[in-house]
């Protein structure tokens, strides 16, 4: 009665492009900081970067946390603090210590932190509005 539905996609599909950012890691907020190429991964949470690089900023593993891979598997990494500094703003974050084979990445949370989005419409990034949502109690001033 009804004919089947097909599977293929409609219209061009273009692959997706890969975006670097320019990411100055440190240990501190005084430094030192080293310049990396990393990958902006909307779809991670957390910032992954080498293991040698973040022991090399004095940057040391506080726990051990679980991780979803994008292929499902789950992997146990360690993680830490670590200062970041993209376009002039500074913010801290939790970085993930990234094995031999991962790739570092820049996750949403940092990148959020540092006050920046993904802007696809240009395929960069935009600084975004910060808001603070509060409602005020009764009869309390906020001056």
């Amino acid at each position: 009665m009804y004919a089947q539905r097909s599977s293929l996609p409609v219209g061009r599909r273009r692959p997706m492009s890969r975006m670097f950012v320019d990411l100055e890691v440190g240990g501190s907020l005084d430094g030192p900081f080293k310049p990396l190429a990393v990958q902006l991964d909307t779809g991670s949470d957390d910032t992954a970067l080498p293991r040698p690089v973040l022991r090399k900023l004095g940057i040391r593993p506080l726990g051990w946390d679980w991780y979803e891979l994008a292929d499902g598997r789950r992997v146990r990494r360690q993680y830490g603090i670590a200062f970041f500094r993209l376009r002039g703003d500074v913010g801290a974050t939790r970085v993930m210590f990234c094995g031999p084979r991962d790739a570092p990445v820049l996750g949403v949370i940092a990148l959020e932190e540092l006050g920046f989005i993904m802007d696809v419409k240009r395929g960069g990034l935009r600084k975004f509005r910060r808001q603070m949502i509060s409602t005020r109690r009764a009869g309390v001033s906020l001056a």
